[in-house]
């Protein structure tokens, strides 16, 4: 148990929760998970009662099935819920974006991260996706967090730095989608240097998601963790991506109909042990306090 390893008040920034039953997934959709509820969220495995739901690629833009999970609350006492969720600027009137904060909504999220099926997005084009939303939700200081890779994430920075309204805060999903061996890369120092500005928050997220496969573990992203911990004591968030559904490149192949058909459960992963062991790396203890309580409640309070 994390108990006396996260300190009290910590925040999990990065979970989902499926209810396709009452919420049926979009069509077509990139997968279909299995049912995963908010009651499931394993607290006492990572300490973490202050937890934000991101509504997942596969659930469309609709706000329904993440306000109905922010609305359970109530239910479950000594917890804060919060939320990233997908939006249509273009359909979502202001009253609504006021009503949506009410609930506990805090930010857009997109997912541009291919997995090797499907178009990857550039930085131009997401860039305009930002201008777009930002137009709508920055007035609110919303978070825009982003799943995409790091040479975007490099490709955006002059707009982050020079055009990018500032009260919009910019958030990397998953290291900002650095895999191992590209701490070499160009892109990342600018990345770092992003961070080190303060032009974007970083999710400590997706563990296994970057390391699947390598020989060393979770220790091949080592030298990225403590880069980007290094670069930013004040821009980390910590988050498990609990229920852990399956990688993106076990879907390569995959037909429309399989996708659309086939439901798929969720992985095992050793949460606990990848806590404990950025607890490792990341030994200073005010960094380790600001990534699981004071960063979080700076983002989404």
């Amino acid at each position: 148990m994390a108990q006396g390893l996260v300190p009290e008040g910590a925040w999990e920034t990065h979970i989902h929760v499926f209810d396709p039953d009452n919420f049926p997934y979009a069509v077509p959709r990139p997968y279909t998970p299995a049912p995963a509820f908010i009651n499931q969220y394993p607290t006492s495995t990572t300490g973490c009662k202050n937890i934000v739901v991101v509504h997942a690629s596969m659930q469309g833009n609709s706000p329904a099935p993440l306000v109905a999970t922010l609305n359970k609350q109530k239910d479950l006492p000594g917890y804060s819920l919060r939320g990233l969720m997908s939006l249509d600027p273009t359909s979502t009137p202001d009253e609504e974006i006021d009503r949506l904060h009410e609930a506990g909504v805090r930010g857009a999220r997109l997912h541009r991260m291919a997995w090797g099926h499907g178009r990857q997005a550039g930085s131009h084009e997401l860039i305009e996706q930002i201008k777009s939303i930002s137009s709508k939700t920055a007035r609110k200081g919303w978070v825009i967090g982003i799943f995409t890779d790091v040479r975007t994430w490099a490709g955006m920075a002059d707009f982050i730095r020079n055009k990018l309204d500032p009260r919009v805060r910019m958030l990397a999903d998953h290291f900002g989608g650095t895999f191992p061996g590209e701490e070499d890369l160009p892109e990342f120092a600018t990345f770092l240097d992003l961070i080190r500005e303060k032009k974007v928050w970083v999710k400590v997220s997706g563990f296994e998601r970057l390391y699947n496969g390598a020989e060393k573990g979770m220790a091949a992203i080592e030298p990225i963790v403590k880069s980007v911990a290094e670069a930013g004591p004040d821009q980390i968030v910590y988050g498990s991506d609990w229920p852990h559904t399956q990688l993106g490149v076990s879907r390569k192949g995959k037909t429309d109909k399989q996708r659309l058909e086939e439901v798929e459960g969720f992985r095992e992963v050793d949460d606990l042990g990848h806590i404990k062991t950025l607890r490792e790396w990341i030994r200073d203890d005010e960094t380790w306090h600001k990534l699981f309580v004071t960063n979080p409640e700076n983002l989404f309070k």
